[in-house]
């Protein structure tokens, strides 16, 4: 399923980049879920509902344009 995912500008309290939300690549989610288990594992109850397909499936990408 696609989703628009228009450009944006991101603006944090010293930056301003402009970005592109793109879907999340599924072949990358495995090392996503890695990455975020190592991170915050010690959360178990919120990375158990993080770590499901339905929140995979609304992982956007931010690439800098």
């Amino acid at each position: 399923m696609e989703r628009p995912c228009p450009d944006h500008e991101r603006l944090t309290d010293r930056h301003q980049q402009n970005v592109t939300f793109r879907e999340a690549d599924p072949a990358e989610y495995a090392a996503v879920d890695t990455a975020y288990q190592e991170k915050y594992g010690r959360f178990t109850t919120i990375v158990e509902h993080v770590l499901t397909d339905r929140a995979r499936n609304s992982t956007l990408r931010l690439e800098l344009r």
